[in-house]
């Protein structure tokens, strides 16, 4: 089962940084791959949402259940055309910082034939997407952080 890890300091607290991770709909912003989110229900453990995604043209769908969340934790699951288990874990580094640690487990697409399974998989796994998706999930988080912490010394 490939996988892929990224590791990263965000500037902002961990309460901002699981608030941008439910934050499902805003998924499509930072990622790699463009596509939509629907049919969100519920929050915290047992949340469930469909989505749909394209890369490289290859347009592919499924739905995501959030197996387990703590205040420094998420597990979820994926399922439909690409499985996958996402790991993320948060800890404190610093009282405005988190520490990041992402671990995602892929499965083999269910319906594509191989040598797509391996396009897309590629796509998925490849370090340097992974990396373009933390700067991004980081620049944002960073920048709701900011928006936060103006807000609290303007109502001073």
């Amino acid at each position: 089962m490939p996988f892929v890890e990224q590791n990263s300091v965000i500037n902002a607290p961990i309460a901002v940084v699981m608030e941008a991770l439910n934050d499902v709909e805003n998924i499509p912003s930072w990622a790699t791959v463009t596509g939509t989110i629907d049919n969100v229900q519920g929050s915290g453990s047992g949340m469930t949402y469909e989505w749909r995604y394209t890369i490289n043209k290859l347009g592919f769908s499924g739905k995501s259940e959030v197996l387990e969340q703590t205040e420094d934790t998420l597990i979820t699951r994926t399922t439909g055309d690409v499985d996958s288990i996402w790991t993320i874990n948060l800890t404190s580094a610093g009282k405005q910082s988190t520490a990041i640690r992402v671990l995602i487990e892929y499965s083999p697409p269910n319906i594509f034939i191989e040598i797509l399974a391996d396009l897309v998989l590629q796509q998925l796994g490849d370090p340097a997407v992974a990396r373009e998706n933390m700067a991004r999930f980081k620049e944002m988080v960073e920048e709701r952080a900011k928006i936060m912490e103006d807000q609290v010394i303007a109502n001073h």
